[in-house]
């Protein structure tokens, strides 16, 4: 298993994961609104009514409860790109970013221009700065 693979993959995903977490988070506020809302009806009908209300309060419920392990799945993987990018230098941090996560057209020339550095360099360190990523998040580079 290649885990410089596995690390090139989630600093792939970072965009999509801020993304989708707050979209989650705002999933689950009007989850939790409309379970506010399901209980009262429930509380307030009587019959046929309250038993509607209750199907859609166990159905709302349901739906909280798979919201809140997606948030969980990418919570993990958010931190995971977090701890990786900490033990990192401010160099090392705009390789991974121009390289793997804005994906930038040209990152190359980029970087030799902001950091005076020859292309050869800037590939060599990206190498080093994927690899310092992968053993921060993953512990190896590959089994």
């Amino acid at each position: 298993m290649d885990y410089k693979q596995y690390a090139k993959d989630l600093l792939h995903r970072k965009k999509n994961l801020v993304s989708a977490y707050s979209a989650i988070r705002a999933e689950l506020e009007s989850l939790e609104k409309e379970k506010t809302a399901c209980k009262s009806s429930a509380v307030n009908s009587s019959g046929e009514e309250a038993e509607i209300y209750s199907r859609r309060l166990i159905n709302t419920i349901t739906s909280i409860e798979d919201c809140r392990m997606r948030r969980s799945v990418v919570e993990r993987e958010l931190m995971m790109i977090e701890r990786g990018m900490s033990g990192l230098s401010d160099y090392q941090k705009d390789l991974l970013e121009y390289f793997f996560i804005e994906r930038v057209h040209n990152a190359a020339e980029g970087i030799m221009g902001r950091y005076y550095k020859e292309r050869s360099a800037v590939y060599r360190d990206r190498n080093k700065a994927l690899e310092e990523f992968t053993r921060s998040v993953y512990g190896v580079l590959q089994l």
